[in-house]
């Protein structure tokens, strides 16, 4: 299941739950007005509940919801994944290429 976030502070939350402890989390950011965000939504929703369920949490940010979150990481495009372990930004994926998404997240979700 994929987890909507709109504040730093959902986001720190997040990573203070004991269960996401050294799990890979990706960061959507996305806008509802957003062609190729709305094209790779339901493939993120199928990889949070299929095959990633386990090894990957999966958060989502509207940036005209979270605009604070979205400027702190300095989100210029949409969609734009944030990758994150142990709170710290590891990696990053600009665009809703979804076959290079998920290679990303297979390699850093170890």
């Amino acid at each position: 299941m994929v987890h909507s976030i709109t504040t730093m502070e959902e986001l720190e939350a997040e990573f203070e739950k004991g269960k996401n402890k050294g799990k890979l989390i990706v960061l959507d950011f996305f806008a509802t007005w957003c062609g190729p965000c709305l094209r790779v939504a339901p493939k993120i929703d199928d990889w949070s509940s299929g095959e990633f369920k386990d090894t990957v949490v999966f958060l989502k940010c509207d940036v005209d919801q979270g605009e604070a979150v979205s400027q702190e990481f300095n989100v210029e495009a949409m969609p734009t994944f944030v990758f994150f372990k142990d709170g710290k930004e590891i990696h990053r994926v600009v665009g809703a290429n979804v076959d290079q998404l998920k290679a990303d997240i297979e390699s850093h979700r170890k």
